[in-house]
């Protein structure tokens, strides 16, 4: 017998305290008092020391319970032991393979591929098998169902087969979700079919990087009848060279190359055994080659020079590694998107003061990823071509706004388009339904004493958002001479959405969703005869806020890497996307997103107006490039994992992931093993039931003791 905490042994020492109180020294308890004694004096009593211990059972009962106490803390166990579960049944088998970006080093994949072969050989036809693989998501190759069915060659040549056409890909690597998922469908196969299986086994193929994600693992509850095998792949030459960029100062104007200014990072493993780099754009014969050295484990930020354009697609290369797969950086040409906003109302005047449109007009600027333009157009004779040309409809409404125009502009936002309303004195209610899509709206010229100031804004919603932080929230400077009272159906429509009030109740700015667009209105101008909101400093980011809605941000995109969506918001008559291997994906009328982001590189979004297109650079995870070796056993013990300490697969692999730890991990191993069995084993369970038992039987023992040295009655 084994104990896994010996050290609690040393609580038998509480043996020797029932011992000395059986052995004591006891004062006589009987005292009977004569009334002759009163006139001799007092002698001392006598103590007298028990040299022979008496009631021997009870005092071997209660010794025996403290040892089994002890016993119970110190967790004992049997190393020999043998479990039913053992001998006979099959194994449940996952084969789980890393395909991420990493894997494209050397021959890791060939190696990887050469491992799983030789587990699924040494698997026997009572063995249930499936095989995986793994990137940021996990792909289920064969799954356990269909190879129940199989004989073992039968089983064997199929899986040959289906990894031949495989190739690793180019995601991030997830580890610990693919882990938890294979776990809790091994599990639930395992409650739900009747077969018993002696053991539960996921084999993990993989380079085990220090890229790879683990977090999930965390708030995993790892099922205690799953085990995990760790098979380790490693490329011959060691060492990582990686450039991400991190910033970049670009001009709104293209032709500017010479304003633009980026830096990268660049990162050397701690294993590498170069020093040296180069930075240089490629295909252009007369750039700048930037070299430098960077010691092994450091990293630094270096300028990178101007490209000779910034009007076409460059790719920043890094060299001087070993391992190329990681090397690039895609830049896409600066290409603010053309925005077309028309204005259309009864009369308007770019250069009137007085004029919502000549505040509109000031307010949109180039920047470096929109370039709106503003037209004007007068309800009469509104064509719809220039209604299809447009992106962003504002809207003047007043008492002459032909019904006709409102009908179509409304068209124009249930179709996807985005409008802005601005409610001016003598609108109509049925001008602001028909541009809406809302019934039963009334509305009325507001009786505003002094002025009316803005409250109740919901600083939640999308457009207010930008103004939620303490600095910029408040909005009583902006006061409101001149404002409508706009009366919304009763009724609650989730098509309607209040986004700020006047402080007399009545709704100030309010969004309206209408099929594959909205309509956001004002119920006062923006001029200085109705409100000081254009000469706030709010008016223009409340502006691009309301063209961010549209998905037309005023701010760069974040970067985009392998995996991401593109958003597709905003590019209207998206018809195709190009993928960096030249072959096209049609879009479906309306996407919004596209997903199909499998490798690096650009990704070129055509649409149906020639020269419109819109081009998307798409990197490798930064986190793919730490392709440092880590040691499984250790990393995943720690989230929890049932992990087998011994790394298999390829032997210099494994002896680099086990290192100078190795007598760690061996230790380490011992412990797991001795847990497992001491919790497959549970003898303190019956080490407790023995207790109750003894202190039963101790405690009617004693009883019977007092009860038969009770003095009894004597009659004369």
């Amino acid at each position: 017998m084994s104990f896994l905490f010996p050290l609690y042994f040393l609580g038998a020492a509480a043996l020797a305290v029932p011992i000395l109180l059986h052995l004591r020294r006891r004062p006589p308890k009987e005292h009977m008092e004569f009334s002759s004694l009163m006139f001799l004096e007092k002698s001392p009593e006598l103590l007298t020391r028990r040299t022979k211990i008496e009631r021997w059972i009870l005092l071997a009962l209660r010794c025996l319970a403290l040892l089994l106490l002890a016993l119970i803390f110190c967790r004992p166990y049997f190393k020999s032991a043998t479990f039913l579960d053992e001998i006979g049944a099959g194994k449940r088998v996952s084969i789980l393979i890393d395909q991420s970006a990493s894997m494209q080093r050397e021959d890791l994949w060939k190696k990887a591929v050469d491992l799983a072969q030789e587990e699924i050989a040494k698997t026997g036809a009572e063995d249930s098998v499936s095989l995986a693989v793994f990137g940021e998501d996990l792909e289920t190759v064969l799954p356990t169902d269909i190879t129940e069915t199989w004989s073992g060659s039968a089983r064997r040549e199929e899986i040959t087969t289906l990894l031949a056409d495989a190739k690793p890909g180019w995601a991030g690597t997830d580890l610990g979700s693919a882990l938890a998922e294979i776990a809790d469908e091994t599990s639930a196969q395992s409650s739900e079919d009747a077969k018993a299986f002696r053991a539960r086994e996921i084999v993990v193929i993989s380079d085990f990087q220090d890229g790879a994600e683990r977090d999930v693992l965390q708030q995993y509850a790892w099922p205690e009848d799953v085990r995990v095998r760790c098979l380790a792949v490693g490329p011959k030459k060691a060492g990582n060279l990686t450039a991400n960029l991190v910033a970049a100062a670009v001009s709104a104007n293209p032709d500017e190359a010479a304003a633009t200014a980026r830096r990268v990072r660049i990162s050397n493993s701690p294993d590498s055994e170069n020093e040296k780099y180069q930075l240089s754009w490629v295909g252009e014969t007369d750039g700048k080659v930037v070299e430098g050295v960077l010691p092994p484990g450091a990293s630094r930020v270096v300028p990178v020079p101007p490209r000779q354009s910034e009007t076409k697609d460059a790719v920043l290369q890094i060299s001087g590694d070993a391992h190329d797969f990681d090397n690039r950086v895609y830049v896409a040409r600066t290409q603010p998107r053309l925005i077309r906003i028309l204005f259309v109302g009864e009369d308007p005047r770019r250069n009137d003061v007085g004029s919502p449109f000549f505040y509109l007009a000031r307010a949109m600027n180039r920047t470096k990823a929109i370039d709106p333009t503003v037209d004007a157009a007068k309800f009469e004779g509104l064509q719809a071509a220039e209604l299809k040309q447009s992106n962003v409809l504002v809207i003047s409404a007043g008492e002459e706004t032909p019904d006709a125009a409102a009908k179509a502009i409304g068209k124009f936002a249930e179709d996807g388009g985005m409008v802005i309303v601005i409610a001016d004195p003598g609108a109509k209610a049925e001008t602001l339904s028909a541009i809406t899509g809302v019934a039963d709206l009334k509305i009325a010229e507001a009786d505003v004493k002094n002025y009316a100031m803005l409250s109740g804004l919901d600083f939640d919603h999308p457009v207010l958002a930008p103004f939620a932080k303490a600095k910029v929230r408040d909005f009583t400077k902006i006061h409101t001479w001149k404002h409508r009272s706009l009366t919304l159906p009763e009724s609650e429509n989730e098509s309607v959405k209040p986004i700020a009030n006047f402080d007399s109740g009545d709704p100030a700015w309010i969004e309206f969703s209408r099929g594959k667009g909205r309509v956001f209105t004002f119920l006062s101008g923006w001029e200085p005869e109705e409100s000081q909101l254009a000469l706030s400093s709010k008016f223009v980011p409340l502006l691009y806020a309301m063209l961010a809605q549209a998905g037309y941000s005023a701010t760069e995109a974040k970067p985009l890497y392998v995996g991401d969506s593109i958003n597709l918001a905003g590019i209207r008559d998206a018809k195709a996307v190009k993928l960096p291997d030249g072959s096209s994906v049609q879009v479906n009328n309306g996407a919004t997103v596209f997903s199909d982001t499998t490798q690096p590189g650009f990704y070129t979004v055509e649409t149906a107006t020639v020269g419109e297109e819109r081009v998307f650079a798409v990197n490798l995870a930064p986190a793919e490039s730490r392709i440092e070796p880590v040691d499984p056993a250790v990393s995943l013990a720690d989230l929890g994992v049932t992990v087998d300490l011994e790394i298999e697969g390829d032997p210099e692999a494994a002896a680099a992931l086990a290192g100078a730890n190795a007598e760690e991990i061996e230790k380490q191993k011992q412990r797991l093993e001795a847990e497992e069995k001491e919790n497959r084993q549970k003898i303190w369970k019956w080490l407790v039931l023995g207790i109750l038992v003894i202190l039963l039987i101790e405690t009617w023992l004693a009883g019977r003791r007092k009860a038969g040295t009770e003095p009894t009655a004597v009659t004369a």
